[in-house]
């Protein structure tokens, strides 16, 4: 699995791509600009809210997050804006 930042506002972990953007939902004609984020920063700490409870905010490094999507082998969202 790879990590995609799409349009800036979107981390997506997708083996690809075309796989990331279809999976954001997008049309390779909506992307302004797509970026694979190198496993090198993936031990770097982002802070963001709790899916779980909103009002909460946690720490993680991109690696954990990526464990997961990893594990599973299904693309999925790492950080959204959209709430």
């Amino acid at each position: 699995m790879k990590l995609f930042a799409i349009n800036e506002t979107e981390w997506i972990a997708a083996h690809n791509e075309d796989e990331a953007i279809a999976f954001a939902g997008l049309e390779r004609s909506e992307v302004e600009s797509i970026e694979e984020i190198p496993e090198s920063q993936w031990n770097e700490e982002i802070e963001g809210y709790d899916p779980n409870d909103m009002d909460k905010t946690i720490t993680k490094t991109i690696r954990e997050l990526m464990n997961i999507a990893i594990e599973s082998g299904e693309p999925m969202t790492i950080m959204t804006e959209d709430i």
